[in-house]
């Protein structure tokens, strides 16, 4: 069942843009893991649609569904250019970063919206500090894109742009924010107790090589 809007019942001209993407396997690869239902509105257009992850292909269906892991607002401009980098059917370097630039916040944004991580229990067990500056780099270290993370009255904000003085700074390539995304996602799916101590293990060591501890001071 999808929610009721102008664009629920019949394609729209971005859903009909992503469905016309040639689905290889490295491009469906590349998504999987990410999430398995996500609900996307164009910004300028209203218009809303599906994305499903089935693992070996990706559908779409107007309107967003009820129940979706995410739900993502995006530019025109962000549609179009995901046409434009999955268009040989192949995700280089510089599409990949490209594609994480748009998807970082919106993810990490609804990502943090789960209750266990705006919980004390969790950011404890996995040593999360409460103003973080993440610099999401390009391919040849030449470009970042830039978010704060802080956490406040329990609830996470995702800010574009560096503010305040961090408790840690990360600098991530492509793979290390989709390493992350997969990582976190799986946890939220399971769920469960154990679940959520690997993920805090996990993410312990994984900061460790992606990280660097900074007590107020912006390295």
């Amino acid at each position: 069942m999808t929610e009721s809007g102008p664009t629920a019942s019949t394609p729209g001209p971005a859903m009909q843009a992503w469905q016309s993407i040639v689905q290889t396997p490295e491009l469906v690869d590349y998504f999987a893991g990410l999430f398995e239902t996500v609900g996307i509105t164009v910004a300028e257009t209203g218009e809303t649609f599906t994305v499903i992850h089935h693992g070996d292909r990706i559908t779409f269906e107007p309107g967003i569904r009820r129940q979706v892991d995410f739900r993502l607002t995006l530019q025109q401009r962000h549609v179009e250019g995901l046409v434009i980098d999955a268009s040989d059917g192949a995700i280089g370097p510089e599409e990949s970063w490209r594609i994480v630039q748009v998807l970082f916040t919106p993810f990490t944004e609804a990502t943090l919206r789960t209750p266990v991580l705006a919980g004390r229990w969790l950011r404890r067990l996995a040593g999360v500090e409460d103003l973080i500056h993440v610099h999401l780099l390009s391919p040849t270290n030449q470009e970042a894109a830039r978010h704060t993370l802080i956490y406040a009255a329990h609830q996470w904000l995702v800010v574009p742009g560096l503010y305040g003085r961090p408790r840690r700074v990360y600098h991530l390539q492509p793979d290390d924010a989709l390493t992350f995304q997969r990582q976190i996602f799986r946890a939220m799916k399971e769920d469960s107790v154990s679940g959520w101590w690997r993920f805090a293990n996990w993410y312990r060591r994984w900061r460790e090589r992606v990280s660097v501890s900074s007590p107020g001071i912006e390295p």
